[in-house]
């Protein structure tokens, strides 16, 4: 059988699109995971305003007007898409300008100079935290594992965050390649969204697939990353409001930035704002303000912990219907394959293959 050659023409335009956008993959994916996730949406404004319209024919009289709000109508669901989409985005970060960048400059000083200072520790403990590490250098493979993992806490505070706070101020090139990124994946975001139905006509095509199946893995892609969404971005800032409030009630300087600090890093399984609020407690406990310290360390115990570990596991099992320490581990994965995008790619793939096996099963079902 001759490979036919419509799909041939599908694989080409599929190709030259790719060869178009390769230096992007990450961009793209975070655009299709947005439009995934706000296509409700879009339809539901197409939905209404298809019913403001025959509305308005059948009980409008035909006229200038009329034909001037029929024209309008149109553009009303793009329009009202794309405003909800960059409010949803400048939001936070005008919260973050107004909120943290006064304190950017001096609360990165302050990480610096805790950094400097071990953290205030006393003597005493650097000298047995140091004849710790010796008596490792016995068992390589545990040194080589300790160093490596306080290696990626101190990339973490430097290199990240360095890169976050410090690196945003002043320096046109980034700037641009980051306006450049935000333009790039607003743009996709709006055409997966506007051209979802002929994207999902050309990939049934392409794959000889039925449309119901592309159905189900798209609704099942949409859960996962509305658990996502819930589970780790929504939890994430609540976890770094909680630890702003406990910072400013600690007297701890520039709560703001601590706050964003915390917000940035919770959703690391297993330790999250424990990075952040953890050593603030040791100086704050070195510092002479003992009862500040071990408040501190109690609310992001029983709070901020408190939060991650009854929302989080609880936002994600009803999107991804898996056990929580699979969902950990394939948290844990994607940050480790892919960087920061990895906690939402992990959950994501796993979705995508536990929906894999589950259509698999179909055809063996009775």
């Amino acid at each position: 059988m001759s490979f036919p050659l419509p799909r041939l023409l599908y694989l080409l335009g599929a190709l030259a699109l790719y060869l178009l956008l390769w230096p992007n993959p990450i961009t793209i994916f975070m655009a299709a995971c947005l439009s995934c996730l706000t296509l409700p949406l879009y339809r539901r404004l197409r939905r209404e305003t298809g019913m403001w319209r025959m509305h308005l024919e059948q009980t409008t009289p035909d006229s200038r007007r009329r034909r001037l709000l029929m024209a309008l109508s149109s553009s009303v669901p793009l329009v009202g898409y794309v405003t909800v989409i960059v409010s949803s985005l400048l939001a936070p970060v005008a919260v973050l300008a107004l909120l943290v960048s006064p304190q950017a400059v001096a609360g990165l000083a302050r990480l610096r100079e805790l950094q400097a200072n071990n953290f205030q520790l006393p003597p005493h403990w650097l000298e047995y935290i140091h004849a710790v590490r010796r008596s490792l250098a016995e068992y390589p493979s545990i040194e080589k594992a300790l160093n490596e993992a306080i290696d990626n806490i101190d990339t973490l505070f430097s290199d990240a965050v360095g890169m976050l706070v410090s690196r945003s101020f002043g320096f046109v090139g980034s700037t641009m390649t980051v306006l450049w990124t935000l333009f790039l994946f607003l743009m996709l975001t709006v055409l997966f969204t506007v051209y979802s139905r002929g994207i999902r006509k050309v990939t049934c095509r392409i794959f000889h697939i039925p449309q119901e199946l592309l159905a189900r893995f798209t609704t099942s892609i949409y859960r996962a990353l509305k658990a996502i969404m819930l589970g780790i971005v929504l939890v994430a800032l609540a976890q770094g409001a909680l630890c702003g409030v406990g910072f400013a009630v600690a007297g701890v300087n520039q709560p703001a930035f601590w706050g964003m600090l915390a917000t940035l890093v919770a959703p690391i399984p297993m330790v999250g704002t424990a990075i952040v609020w953890a050593p603030l407690c040791i100086s704050l406990w070195f510092s002479g303000k003992s009862m500040a310290a071990v408040g501190l360390a109690l609310w992001g115990i029983l709070a901020v912990a408190g939060v991650d570990n009854v929302l989080r596991p609880f936002f994600l099992r009803q999107g991804i219907n898996a056990p929580f320490l699979v969902l950990i581990l394939a948290i844990l994965c994607g940050l480790s394959a892919f960087g920061a995008v990895g906690l939402i790619a992990g959950p994501v793939l796993l979705a995508f293959a536990m929906q894999s096996v589950e259509e698999a099963n179909r055809y063996y079902r009775p």
